[in-house]
């Protein structure tokens, strides 16, 4: 059973959110046939002139920026996703493939993330196993949309998405089981491994308990 924070409940300082995705036990899936790719967690920060002087602004409106794919991609079309995608051969690392996409589908630029830890990799059925970087962009934030591949995008608010949430139950496919998440956020369906990441975070800013989860399932 899931549990929804008080209203105002605060978050830990970036800091403490580095430490605690440096500390927790990450999960890392390798799968026959499962190609590596990443996505970036945008955390956005709000400008400092936007909350009162001397308190730290990761305890005000922090959000989470989503992109939702153009129909016409050959895989996730239409879907609430992160910014992200398969890592290419010259991608040193998964981080460097999530800083790559997020520069190429939303115009952040690398300089400008403070990539803050790593969360479980989440393999999905299309044959992808998911590795989440959290990131740290200080607003504003200008985006330059990639428009073969992102429709649109939005931010939820940290503190709104925990009521937001269901457990969907679970799924199989093709001899693998998943557990199924979603978020009903604004007329906004986050679903699929990009919910799973979200409660993940989530659960790691102690904002949202994540249900216990079944030893068969990847995820």
């Amino acid at each position: 059973m899931t549990q929804t924070p008080a209203p105002g409940h605060p978050l830990p300082d970036w800091d403490e959110l580095a430490r605690r995705l440096a500390q927790r036990p990450r999960r890392r899936v390798k799968l026959a046939n499962f190609r590596e790719s990443a996505v970036l967690v945008p955390l956005i920060e709000t400008p400092a002139d936007a909350h009162p002087p001397g308190e730290s602004p990761a305890r005000h409106l922090s959000e989470l920026l989503y992109i939702v794919r153009t129909t016409s991609l050959p895989t996730h079309a239409g879907q609430v996703a992160f910014p992200g995608g398969k890592r290419e051969p010259h991608d040193p690392t998964l981080t460097e493939t999530a800083l790559r996409e997020a520069t190429e589908e939303v115009g952040i630029p690398a300089a400008a993330v403070r990539v803050l830890g790593t969360l479980d990799d989440v393999p999905t059925p299309m044959g992808f196993v998911i590795t989440p970087i959290v990131g740290l962009i200080r607003g504003p934030v200008q985006l330059q949309l990639h428009a073969g591949e992102v429709a649109h995008t939005f931010t939820a608010g940290l503190h709104q998405l925990p009521a937001t949430y269901n457990n969907a139950g679970q799924a199989d496919w093709q001899g693998f089981r998943y557990t199924m998440h979603e978020f009903l956020y604004e007329g906004q369906r986050i679903w699929g491994a990009t919910a799973a990441i979200t409660l993940q975070l989530l659960d790691t800013l102690s904002l949202l308990a994540a249900p216990p989860r079944d030893p068969e399932a990847l995820r």
